[in-house]
């Protein structure tokens, strides 16, 4: 790897490493807390760093196969453009292209990386963890998701939260209950069982199982307006009223584009007044043409806002807080 991107990696990692030395200082964190955090940074970069040098390695490939390969003898014109001026100022321009694009690829994965860090770190922050966390992003919800369900919980208190799936996010749920006293539940719906069952005990390993509860509830197809989808079975839900806080995260988009709509039209008539709805993915089309629906045919009842968020999330308030 060039010496310049190099030392883009390493100035990027330190002043990412220095900030969270400050936010852990700031927030009075264990040592084996900011020793996890800093851990998270190098694995970042660490990532960075091997992308890079792989698309390097590509690029370094290409022009071995190019150098080796038959060439027919060039023309007198031709080789006087190759040792020209012209080609020397394109050369420059590529040189500077593909070390722009590694360097803004290195930045752009470290910011995002920090600001995932950065939210790990506040969640800890707002919620006792006494034993170890199984990975989020990717399938699991992101740490910023995280902490802006567990904000809504810290500042609106819902005393029944409804979650379409279940696991990491039932936990900081049920976590963030006990940590603010609120007299409350968390009722996740799983299609699941063995995946519901693994939710379960990471409740009961953190001691909230007092607190949340997973159901089973397998998929059945289901009729709303011009859609027909797959749902979760009526009696693990039917029995639910006055819910301050639906988090909607499944069923799996893969099973339907519209796998996710049913969750308002079924909880509208369903949730306390100032109740929020949390869609995820929101990033993705088939979330937005859910919520464009949403919008469509119960627009008079909520406000919406676009959280910017990793995978993006919509964020939908209903009627005002008494």
């Amino acid at each position: 790897m060039r010496i310049r991107e190099l030392a883009v990696l390493g100035g990027s990692a330190w002043v990412a490493a220095v900030l969270v030395v400050a936010l852990a200082s700031d927030l009075g964190v264990g040592l084996s807390v900011l020793l996890g955090l800093l851990g998270l940074l190098v694995v970042a970069a660490l990532a960075a760093l091997v992308g890079t040098t792989r698309a390097l390695r590509r690029i370094e490939a290409n022009v071995a196969r190019a150098a080796t390969a038959p060439r027919r003898t060039p023309s007198p014109k031709a080789t006087e453009l190759a040792s020209g001026p012209r080609w020397a100022a394109l050369s420059r321009q590529i040189t500077r292209t593909v070390d722009s694009a590694v360097g803004d690829t290195v930045d752009r994965e470290l910011s995002r990386t920090f600001r995932q860090v950065e939210a790990l770190h506040n969640l800890y922050a707002m919620i006792d963890i006494e034993h170890a966390l199984p990975a989020s992003r990717g399938w699991p919800a992101s740490p910023d998701l995280l902490l802006l369900l567990v904000d809504l919980v810290d500042r609106h208190r819902p005393t029944l939260v409804v979650e379409c799936g279940s696991g990491l996010s039932t936990l900081c749920f049920a976590l963030a209950m006990r940590r603010q006293g609120i007299d409350g539940k968390v009722i996740a719906l799983e299609h699941l069982e063995p995946y519901a069952e693994q939710s379960r005990e990471l409740l009961r390993r953190h001691g909230v199982s007092d607190i949340a509860e997973v159901r089973f509830a397998p998929l059945e197809p289901v009729v709303i307006g011009d859609l027909e989808v797959d749902w979760y079975a009526r009696p693990a839900w039917d029995q639910l009223d006055d819910v301050g806080l639906l988090f909607v995260d499944g069923p799996p988009g893969g099973l339907s584009s519209h796998s996710r709509y049913p969750s308002v039209p079924y909880f509208v008539d369903r949730l306390a007044p100032g109740a929020h709805v949390v869609l995820d993915d929101y990033r993705r089309d088939q979330e937005r043409d859910i919520v464009a629906r949403w919008q469509r045919e119960y627009g008079d009842h909520f406000t919406l806002e676009a959280v910017p968020l990793e995978k993006g999330a919509a964020l939908l308030t209903f009627g005002t807080e008494s």
